[in-house]
């Protein structure tokens, strides 16, 4: 005997809160998607006169998505502002794209041709080949050496704050992480003995090992040891705690608390630029591309799912560039600078 009872209309607004319910992504990335599909949303509501909170998602079609991009991808991308422009067009996309494959997968909307809207979304796009992030290493090493050299606190709990997160910076830089794999990790995933750090379910679900060197295994022991760790016992224990408590490695740190501790940092310091604490894993990734380590291996100790990723990296830096150019004219002398060295022979 069939069952006869209609299902009920799945809205727009309903999908919309399904598919993030459903969704398996770090906090970050999936507020990054939610602005996207918010701002789909509002075009659909704003140019389409579609109200998401009684349409049928099944209503959605390859030409509100094509319209949504005609808007808000840039038609060059020459300037600083239009390549921002284009970043944040192409993580819009990224998450409409993958909305719609989770409305055809599910049945939702499965009459919605996938494979279509990615070839329209491609022929839109503009040639972009995007600069390597705009990392000043001098910050990175600035808020590392802050870390390293800073003094012993007198309360215990502070001086405990104060090994974890110098611990937790230096296995940033030094493992390149991102800040949900970083929060992630319990003390048996990270290997002292050998140098390295087991990665599950990583960025696209996939796993891999990272190395650290002899530095931040010593500061992580330390940090553990503050921490009062047993010896037996502590492999399920989070890496880094979100709460700092003797004998209590209590729940793990969450990505918005690393974000808060690294914008603590700069402001100490005084540091100017965007650092987030992302801007360590762009850094590990400059550093390895100007030690000349191979493009291959700096893919496989970040993660990247494509070559192309990993390329952004591989050209040649504004310094390498620098020094070369300076080695054929000469060091370069600001104007300031040379009339210093003139009053200084008169």
């Amino acid at each position: 005997m069939s069952d006869s009872t209609p299902h009920p209309v799945m809205t727009i607004t309903a999908a919309e809160e399904m598919f993030f319910g459903d969704l398996r992504l770090a906090p970050r990335s999936k507020r990054t998607y939610r602005q996207g599909i918010r701002k789909f949303v509002d075009h659909l509501a704003r140019h389409e006169g579609i109200d998401p909170a009684t349409t049928p998602v099944s209503q959605i079609e390859v030409r509100h998505i094509t319209e949504f991009a005609s808007l808000i991808v840039p038609q060059d991308v020459r300037s600083p502002a239009e390549v921002s422009a284009m970043r944040t067009a192409q993580n819009n996309l990224a998450a409409v794209r993958k909305f719609c494959s989770w409305l055809s997968a599910y049945d939702h909307h499965p009459n919605l041709p996938t494979d279509r809207i990615r070839v329209r979304l491609a022929a839109m796009m503009p040639r972009f080949t995007p600069p390597p992030p705009d990392v000043k290493m001098s910050d990175l090493d600035t808020i590392v050496t802050y870390v390293l050299t800073g003094p012993r606190e007198e309360k215990p709990l502070i001086e405990l704050r104060r090994l974890k997160v110098r611990a937790m910076i230096l296995f940033m830089y030094r493992t390149g992480v991102r800040v949900s794999e970083l929060c992630a990790l319990r003390r048996a995933d990270i290997d002292l003995e050998a140098g390295t750090a087991s990665i599950y379910r990583a960025k696209g679900g996939k796993s891999r090992t990272v190395h650290f060197d002899a530095e931040t295994a010593r500061v992580l022991t330390q940090y553990w040891q503050a921490r009062g760790d047993v010896a037996r016992g502590s492999g399920t224990f989070p890496a880094f705690s979100g709460r700092d408590r003797a004998g209590n490695p209590g729940s793990a740190i969450s990505p918005r608390t690393v974000e808060h501790i690294v914008a603590e940092l700069c402001n100490e310091i005084g540091i100017e630029s965007d650092v987030t604490p992302h801007s360590f894993r762009h850094g590990l990734a400059t550093e390895l591309v100007r030690r000349r380590v191979r493009e291959s291996t700096v893919q496989t100790i970040l993660g990247h799912a494509s070559p192309q990723t990993t390329r952004i990296y591989v050209h040649k830096s504004a310094m390498d560039v620098a020094d070369e150019y300076q080695e054929a004219f000469g060091t370069y002398q600001s104007p300031s600078r040379q009339r210093d060295v003139e009053n200084l022979g008169d």
